[in-house]
């Protein structure tokens, strides 16, 4: 081991080879303790104030309050801070969860992955039991009673669920906590009888109606709206109206809602292309005003298709610069336009 020092000033800087040893560091707020043995550093001990940590390379990591132990982590052999595979990996003491404070302890798969956490209360009640392939997660207050019902895939990670959860919060964003696009939440009262928050996540946005602190919400793609839009029969919308609805994913969802098909209905369009089975490519003057909402094309091009079998027909929006029929087809099934426009196409051997 090489010890330097660094910014003695111009001309300072000294250096010297330890093989066997320890180093003491003194600061103003810390003292540090290095041992070398082999010319390597095998064990480091930091104290601030009343708290002592000691780094065992490859081997485990433990912090101590006082006489009160209050971290301990365990590493892969071999290395210096690899997670250690297969069990316990890391504990932690007084760790402040939902008004009160308690134990962490974190679990690996034999591969080293984070697998599995586990939250004890002090006083011995069970806040959660976290794990990688559960699709519901149940957090507690330290009362017992329920507190928090996740269903969906949970995200493992270094920082762990109660560090994430904070203190006793109502107003919670738990968007952060969740693995998967599509879950749903409910967050009780502190008697843990009354459901305050309750919602569905789907493609990681907010959909239809919520309970958020006790108080109805609704939802569309992401976008919060009255009850009188959420509930609004779309046959009584009129097509420019809601093409100038300023917020772009609002308006998107709006008219999905809609349907494509009714726009075409409510609205003068032109025909772009025909297909032999009765299929269009169809285009529709989208623009409200010289201002119209930031996002939205002046020209919609919308491909009308015809069910081969049932004669149903559909109708799909496509890019504004698909030119003909065929080309909007072939987008439909998934190519970029970049390839269609340099001539790709997919070749269907039979049409359901």
């Amino acid at each position: 081991m090489y010890l330097v020092s660094r910014y003695a000033g111009w001309g300072r800087g000294l250096w010297t080879c330890i093989d066997d040893g320890t180093i003491t560091i003194n600061d103003k707020k810390k003292t540090m303790h290095i041992k070398v043995v082999g010319g390597l550093v095998v064990e480091q001990t930091s104290r601030i104030n009343d708290e002592c940590t000691t780094l065992k390379y490859g081997h485990q990591r433990k912090t101590k309050k006082g006489d009160k132990t209050i971290k301990e982590e365990y590493f892969q052999p071999g290395t210096l801070r690899a997670i250690r595979r297969g069990g316990l990996w890391k504990r932690e003491t007084g760790v402040p969860l939902c008004g009160s404070e308690g134990t962490l302890e974190c679990y690996s798969t034999s591969g080293g992955a984070y697998a599995k956490e586990v939250f004890k209360y002090a006083n011995g009640n069970i806040a959660y039991l976290a794990t990688r392939w559960r699709k519901q997660l149940e957090i507690r207050r330290p009362t017992g009673k329920p507190w928090i019902i996740l269903k969906g895939q949970v995200a493992l990670h270094w920082e762990p669920l109660a560090k994430r959860l904070g203190d006793d919060k109502e107003d919670l964003y738990l968007e952060h906590l969740m693995r998967g696009r599509d879950w749903e939440v409910m967050v009780y009262d502190p008697s843990g009888s009354k459901v305050i928050t309750h919602g569905r996540v789907q493609n990681r946005q907010r959909q239809d109606k919520w309970l958020e602190n006790g108080k109805e919400t609704y939802y569309l793609s992401g976008v919060k709206v009255s009850r009188n839009l959420y509930e609004g029969d779309p046959n009584t919308w009129q097509p420019r109206e809601v093409l100038s609805v300023p917020n772009a994913q609002l308006r998107c969802s709006l008219l999905n809602k809609m349907g494509y098909d009714r726009l075409l209905e409510k609205m003068k369009h032109r025909v772009i292309d025909r297909a032999d089975d009765g299929g269009q490519l169809l285009e529709i003057d989208t623009a409200v005003s010289d201002y119209s909402p930031s996002g939205l094309d002046k020209t919609m091009r919308l491909l009308k298709v015809v069910c081969p079998s049932t004669q149903q027909v559909y109708v799909l929006r496509v890019p504004p610069r698909m030119e003909s029929y065929d080309q909007a087809r072939q987008w439909t099934f998934g190519l970029r336009e970049a390839s269609i426009r340099e001539g790709s196409s997919l070749e269907l051997v039979k049409e359901t």
